[in-house]
């Protein structure tokens, strides 16, 4: 062969094969680039992936190794074995095809030259990668079975989340399953524990609990902060209590010692799920259907985004696939809030609950009052305190220095007295307001929603509605809340439409846009599009 031509060693070992003789990485280069230079080309530094897995090509050297070949920058590759280039068959004729293209040699050292070009050589070839692709798939049963067992006998069989850490037991006599455990890491494990107690409070949410307990040094297992989404897989795992849940395998009492007690763990869940009721992520838009339409031919929640530079927004379907149609922001909210239409207190309810806000309104007005008059006649005495020491300082029963002493306390006094009256004076138009909304609310329910501000329309929504059932931009199924349905049960409330009783929409006007998935064809099967 000509001296012109280049060739590059690849070598590859996995975690379990580091230790095997023979299959270091070390070997494989010098055994190649040994051949190599007797076939004479001119070798390039090897390209070596340690501890990577043949499962697929997604490697750093492998990628080196699939640019320099698509680079013509090489007329050969050689390995020990062509189970170095990976354990898939399907990736592997891939990369066999690849070389054939750009004319490149694979040479496998340890295994008869099956790069002839002949029916039989690419037959054995391909039948060589199975065998190797079988050897992997019979290792993780195996890892997958030891596993299970350990799972099944309270360890933990990887690696834990933050606030512990993984162990290997000093006991040399302790059974082969016990060899490895976990426990609380001295430094991250109370943090852990005061991320719960801390959350249980009420008083934050995962986002700032997550920049409170990183700001006091909490990291994961890789050393790096903590983020929002960590915080909440942290406060939903069940392993703080002292629990084994891996691969289906479901341990009450697992080996390792709980952080926290179950009454702080089942608090957090009801904070968290107060909290996050329908809508578990802080975003950066608020939606007011988050979590409220629900697309029946998938099982999935509808998402909203904005489009069009910003212009204009739209709902659609999260199946990944796609599901046809794409809601107009506006038209999907208007047809919701067409729904309040039909919902109506009855007078009975009505009175009750217009009786019972006429009193707390009363004996909140009865109370600003009384608090006035006290703020009032403290003013008034310190004024009056104020006129007598003016007197006294012209009539020189007080000097000048115990003047300018006492005048700016109690200006200050009446400056404060003021600043509360001012406040009291805003919490009496804040009941005068809520007691507005009330009447108006049991009254008219279309018109409070329709006048209410986006969070109090929220509000309303999770009061009334469980959610929506939408398929091609129409909503076809309007579920209740169980609040509401309870106040229909006691006929305390009624739909004015008889139809709501199985709700169902006719024909109605909406914005909507194609999706850019190809799913035409599901929508072309009336039953299908019904979610039958």
């Amino acid at each position: 062969m000509s001296n012109s031509k280049i060739a590059v060693t690849y070598c590859r070992v996995s975690t379990d094969e580091q230790a095997k003789e023979g299959l270091s990485i070390e070997t494989q280069e010098k055994v190649c680039n040994e051949q190599i230079i007797k076939d004479g080309f001119i070798p390039l530094p090897a390209l070596k992936d340690e501890g990577k897995s043949g499962k697929d090509m997604n490697r750093p050297a492998m990628k080196k190794l699939l640019h320099l070949i698509n680079e013509k920058e090489i007329q050969a590759v050689y390995v020990v074995h062509s189970d170095r280039i990976g354990r898939n068959v399907e990736d592997y004729l891939v990369f066999r095809r690849l070389l054939r293209k750009q004319e490149v040699v694979l040479k496998c050292l340890h295994q008869p030259n099956l790069d002839d070009g002949s029916a039989t050589s690419r037959t054995m070839d391909t039948m060589m990668m199975t065998f190797n692709e079988m050897q992997r798939l019979i290792t993780s049963e195996k890892v997958s079975s030891v596993m299970r067992e350990i799972a099944k006998a309270g360890y933990f069989p990887t690696r834990v989340p933050a606030g512990y850490r993984n162990m290997k037991n000093p006991d040399i006599n302790a059974p082969r399953i016990g060899r490895h455990f976990i426990e609380a890491d001295p430094e991250m494990g109370p943090l852990v524990a005061e991320s719960f107690h801390r959350y249980a409070r009420g008083d934050m949410n995962v986002y700032e609990l997550a920049e409170v307990m990183s700001a006091k040094g909490l990291r994961n297992q890789r050393g790096k902060r903590v983020s929002a989404n960590s915080m909440y897989l942290i406060l939903r795992n069940r392993i703080y209590l002292g629990e084994i849940h891996w691969g289906g395998i479901d341990v009450k009492e697992g080996k390792h010692k709980p952080l926290i007690d179950e009454g702080t763990f089942n608090h957090v869940q009801s904070v968290m799920a107060e909290k996050n009721h329908r809508m578990s992520r802080r975003r950066k838009y608020k939606w007011l259907l988050a979590g409220l339409i629900t697309c029946p031919r998938h099982n999935k929640r509808f998402c909203a985004e904005w489009h069009l530079n910003k212009k204009i927004a739209y709902y659609h379907c999260t199946y990944r696939k796609g599901c046809g149609k794409y809601i107009e922001q506006t038209a999907l909210e208007d047809m919701v809030a067409d729904k309040f239409r039909d919902l109506q207190f009855s007078d009975e309810f009505t009175n009750l609950v217009i009786e019972k806000a006429k009193r707390i309104f009363m004996e909140r007005r009865q109370k600003y009052d009384s608090r006035r008059q006290a703020f009032v006649n403290r003013r008034t005495a310190i004024e009056t305190k104020r006129k007598v020491a003016e007197d006294k300082l012209f009539s020189g029963t007080i000097s000048d220095e115990d003047f300018r002493r006492i005048n700016p306390e109690m200006r200050k006094d009446v400056a404060e007295i003021d600043d509360e009256l001012l406040r009291l004076e805003d919490q009496r138009e804040l009941n005068v307001d809520v007691a507005q909304e009330i009447l108006l609310f049991t009254r008219d329910i279309y018109k409070a929603y329709k006048k209410a501000s986006h969070d109090l329309k929220r509000h309303f929504l999770i009061f009334f509605w469980d959610h929506f059932e939408v398929v091609n931009g129409l909503i076809i199924k309007s579920v209740s809340a169980p609040i509401f349905d309870a106040l229909l049960n006691l006929e305390a409330a009624y739909y004015r439409n008889p139809k709501e009783a199985n709700p169902e929409e006719p024909n109605q006007t909406n914005g909507f846009i194609l999706s850019n998935f190809r799913c035409g064809y599901r929508e072309s099967n009336p039953r299908q599009v019904l979610g039958k």
